[in-house]
């Protein structure tokens, strides 16, 4: 096998099956693409209510986080997505931008070409969009992206008891304004899950300048010179091979994976490296920190009045409404019925929304209990867009089979516990709206919490909403990993394309935003050579 290459892309994810298909359109670049994981589950990955039931299994990392301090010592699971697709096979499919100010912001902190007038094109160019054409949207791209054919009718109602409570309806949040509640979109294509491997690594496989070897654990990026010229990984977890990089090696294994390999490299905090004994290859203390994330409330649930008239003669077992997917494409695995969405803020003068909202009926397969779906409930709840807490990512041994050390921090700030607080109240009261009387019966929960009982719930309770960002974060050289041109401060040949390298997180999910980043990061690394 071919052990030269000109470029090396390191995982096969949500960013890295863009990268490999745009760097090998040219038929002259040999470009290889190394995967720790191999091909997902062919029937659970493609059905999009069963998400859940992909994670700890062998296409999940498996990843935990340290003890919260914050959180009375809990450790919080981190599914990661480790085969061909990456997270974009077990996430919830959601399609969200973020906002102007999230990318102009970017800008802002020195990332030039960053901005939202410059990062527009490319979400337009990675969209196949079946439901929107304008200006923010677009039609021929790779990624399939659509409403759910199978969104709840419970779901107008949300709207219109989010319009009682101040929020409007806004026909596409990925558009001119991201203020207001609506219908999510979400990456899918006739009816099943639309994943990076399948919108942009399958229609490249046949390309012969384009090796794809997974089951490969790259373990070592090998610089000379102050260049990276090859990597060392694991071929299925047994021969150690060496692929050489004529061009360049482009790290793409996500806001855990990314900072750990460089740092397993020797590229890192010197004093932490040298504490497990690792080579400095480069000091750079920014490598791991900085690191963001979306701490999620479950929220706010109200009981439902009659669940037979809201939710009608439902298939209720996991194994008859697989059946009834296959048949018909339909009930209740045909979507995660988080399918609705609201963007919102309670401080007056807020510029850009400072909550995002999710609703959810109660036969969502979060709700599944005893073998059964829980139809008795609605809830509503969601997480701070942007929070002010800040975690890091670090070595747990010098071994690259150990999983790192990951720490949100969560609840670091103060300021993101006010948020939380005044989050829970808003949900309360979109439930308590006169809109839900007609279907519900009795308070939303919460709704007369004290602060120190919310507190409480929110240290007890919440969870990541698994939106890791920022931990090779994208600046000028004295504060960052990467340059604006994605390529690594003080080494040459080596760049990182992912959630890692944003500046600041987005105001909402992050799988579109990486695909953004990767489809212009493959244009940043073609114009280099």
């Amino acid at each position: 096998m071919n052990n030269e290459f000109d470029f090396v892309v390191i995982g096969a994810g949500s960013a890295g099956c863009v990268l490999a298909s745009r760097l090998s359109e040219n038929r002259d670049a040999r470009v290889a693409l190394v995967e720790a994981g191999g091909q997902p589950d062919p029937v659970i990955s493609r059905i999009p209510g069963t998400a859940v039931r992909q994670q700890d299994t062998k296409a999940d990392w498996r990843f935990r986080t340290v003890p919260q301090t914050n959180l009375y010592d809990r450790v919080i699971a981190y599914p990661r997505g480790r085969a061909l697709g990456g997270s974009s096979i077990l996430n919830f499919m959601i399609y969200v931008r973020g906002n102007a100010g999230d990318y102009n912001g970017w800008a802002q902190m020195g990332n030039t070409g960053w901005g939202y007038d410059d990062v527009l094109p490319y979400f337009v160019r990675a969209e196949a969009n079946a439901d929107l054409d304008d200006i923010y949207h677009g039609t021929s791209g790779p990624l399939s992206v659509a409403r759910h054919a199978h969104a709840h009718p419970v779901c107008e109602v949300f709207f219109e008891a989010a319009a009682q409570c101040g929020i409007p309806f806004n026909p596409d949040i990925n558009g001119a304004d991201q203020h207001g509640c609506g219908y999510l979109q979400a990456t899918i294509r006739e009816g099943t899950r639309c994943d990076t491997a399948t919108a942009y690594l399958d229609p490249a496989r046949g390309r012969p300048n384009l090796t794809i070897i997974p089951e490969s654990l790259v373990t070592r990026i090998i610089v000379e010179g102050g260049r990276a010229v090859a990597v060392e990984l694991l071929d299925k977890g047994r021969i150690l091979r060496r692929l050489d990089a004529n061009c360049e090696i482009v790290l793409s294994a996500g806001a855990f994976g990314s900072p750990q390999l460089l740092m397993l490299s020797g590229i890192g905090p010197a004093d932490h490296l040298r504490a497990h004994g690792i080579d400095v290859v480069l000091d750079n203390a920014h490598v791991g920190q900085h690191m963001e994330d979306h701490y999620a409330q479950d929220g706010s649930s109200r009981q439902v009045k009659d669940p037979d008239a809201l939710f009608g003669t439902l298939t209720e077992g996991f194994e008859e409404a697989l059946a009834e997917f296959h048949d018909t494409r339909g009930g209740p695995l045909a979507t995660m019925h988080l399918d609705s969405v609201a963007f919102h803020s309670v401080d007056p003068g807020a510029a850009y929304p400072q909550f995002q909202s999710f609703f959810r009926p109660g036969i969502s397969e979060f709700e599944r209990f005893a073998g059964k779906i829980g139809r008795s409930t609605i809830h509503l709840g969601g997480y701070v867009c942007r929070p002010n807490s800040r975690g890091s990512v670090t070595l747990a041994s010098a071994n690259p089979l150990d999983a790192p050390l990951i720490d949100p921090n969560y609840l670091s700030d103060p300021e993101d516990l006010r948020l939380m607080i005044a989050l829970s109240r808003r949900n309360a009261d979109i439930l308590n709206a006169p809109a839900f009387d007609a279907i519900c019966e009795g308070p939303a929960t919460q709704a007369q919490a004290t602060d120190a009982e919310l507190e409480h719930l929110i240290r007890e309770t919440a969870s990541t909403y698994w939106h890791a960002t920022s931990t090779c974060r994208m600046g000028p050289e004295e504060g960052a990993v990467v340059g604006p041109d994605l390529a690594v401060h003080g080494v040459e040949g080596l760049s990182v394309c992912d959630a890692s390298v944003m500046p600041t997180m987005v105001s909402g999910n992050t799988n579109a935003p990486v695909i953004m980043v990767a489809e212009k990061g493959a244009d940043l690394i073609r114009a280099r050579h």
